[in-house]
């Protein structure tokens, strides 16, 4: 007979707000980045301007995808526990 294994507890709002937050440091920071490359170091140089705003917006994706990596982890984690 299958049996359904019970519904893990949640974890509390403190939790969730601080992973939240972690996420968003993510995100600004690698955000931060991009910006820095796309528009900051190209109004100092015209001649890598080209290499710099492709830089800039491959820090802004390796941004979004660390983001993505570390929702998968996370969860990963929680299941990890509640095994």
């Amino acid at each position: 007979m299958l049996t359904v294994p019970p519904i893990p507890e949640s974890q509390s709002v403190a939790d969730y707000v601080a992973d939240g937050a972690r996420i968003a440091t993510i995100l600004l920071i690698w955000g931060l980045i991009a910006a820095f490359f796309s528009h900051g170091l190209t109004e100092f140089t015209n001649s890598f301007e080209r290499v710099l705003t492709q830089l800039g917006r491959l820090f802004a994706i390796v941004g979004i995808l660390n983001a993505i990596l570390f929702i998968f982890y996370r969860t990963a984690d929680h299941w990890h526990d509640i095994a």
